[in-house]
């Protein structure tokens, strides 16, 4: 993109920490710097559950309803104030799959006339029924159906996209990754990688702490692997609904002192990085998850769910990892008791890891994006 480049509104539900936010925050950062002038629409200014971001100081943001208050009361200066915007852009789209920012922004795009996309960062039937009210369900249907490009960020979305009704020339597939040179730099810069201190053999995982993460599974096959004989301790980093629930089932499970319930932490990466083996227990993610890419950036050996989607992509059908049954608690400790016994297998796969993530650097997902709302706009 050329200076003076696309005016590009990007619209987002609200400020809630996740995967997919921080995706949209940094697209939307590289796209200002290859040339486009982007407005980055925030719809809810929510009372805080859970971490949030903070706005972006390098990104003109700007608020659906900057007021706090209940959506439905909000919702109309919302949809006035998305037109108001959709009307000054060349381009509109939602940085998510699901939610009312896919409803307000194709509404409000086809009101100004303006092209509507999508960045579908989920398994899109999973996360319609994950995350929408039964009677929203079959309109977001509807309008994915009538977007002007759906940009996958992993190619096992593409299928997903084109059983709901997309037109093949309307679909694109774009690697979205990681800043692999700041992941790496970060651990230098804040103290190295954090190890064990207990001579246990230290898992990591990381996610909300939700039914999609698998940490449920994750759990009883850590309780096989150590009742086999494996002496592990998990670190669980990660925030959600699902808390209070997996706390009890650890305890039940006799393995509450193995297991460390992390919260939000600021030292992902370091933990990453002195890990002895990333756990990925997903039964559905979007590009194999951002998390699973910086374990690979990191060199750190992975066991993963061949879940839809990612996971056997990003580890080429299991060369740099292990991969297993999705919801599978028995052949997940069966990989946690072999790799306890002897870790050095996975650990040479784990060594072309680094190599992979450069694969999913962030750069390259930016340029191949701006690119389609470019070719849109002309």
């Amino acid at each position: 993109m050329a200076d003076r480049g696309p005016r590009v509104l990007l619209i987002e539900g609200a400020m809630r920490d996740n995967g997919g936010l921080r995706v949209s925050l940094d697209l939307a950062r590289r796209w200002q710097g290859l040339g486009a002038r982007v407005r980055f629409l925030v719809l809810e200014n929510v009372e805080p559950e859970g971490p949030m971001l903070a706005p972006d100081p390098a990104l003109d943001t700007r608020w659906g309803s900057a007021q706090v208050r209940r959506f439905r009361s909000a919702a109309p200066r919302i949809v006035a104030n998305t037109l108001r915007h959709a009307r000054r852009a060349d381009v509109v789209v939602s940085g998510s799959e699901v939610g009312y920012g896919v409803l307000i922004g194709w509404v409000a795009a086809r009101l100004a006339r303006k092209p509507f996309v999508v960045v579908v960062q989920s398994s899109l039937p999973r996360a319609v029924a994950a995350w929408n009210p039964a009677r929203l369900r079959p309109l977001l249907t509807e309008v994915h159906r009538r977007v002007d490009a759906a940009i996958c960020v992993s190619p096992g979305l593409v299928v997903d996209v084109r059983e709901v009704g997309v037109p093949d020339e309307r679909i694109h597939s774009v690697d979205v990754g990681i800043d692999v040179a700041a992941t790496l730099a970060k651990v230098a810069a804040t103290g190295g990688p954090v190890r064990s201190t207990t001579g246990r053999t230290r898992l990591v995982a990381a996610g909300r702490l939700t039914e999609q993460k698998g940490f449920d599974v994750l759990l009883d096959a850590l309780a096989r692997a150590v009742s086999a004989g494996a002496d592990l301790e998990l670190v669980l980093v990660g925030a959600g609904e699902e808390e209070a629930d997996l706390r009890s089932r650890a305890d039940l499970l006799e393995i509450g002192d193995r297991v460390d319930f992390a919260g939000h932490v600021g030292n992902l990466q370091n933990l990453l990085a002195g890990a002895d083996l990333f756990v990925l227990s997903s039964r559905y993610e979007g590009n194999g998850s951002l998390v699973l890419l910086e374990a690979l950036a990191h060199g750190t050996p992975v066991v993963a769910t061949d879940c839809p989607t990612g996971p056997r992509y990003v580890l080429r059908d299991g060369e740099l990892g292990e991969l297993v049954p999705v919801e599978d608690a028995g052949a997940l400790a069966d990989a946690l008791v072999d790799f306890a016994a002897d870790p050095e297998p996975l650990r040479r796969k784990a060594s072309g890891g680094p190599a992979r993530a450069w694969d999913f650097d962030q750069d390259r997902a930016a340029l191949e994006s701006a690119r389609i709302l470019a070719e849109l706009v002309r």
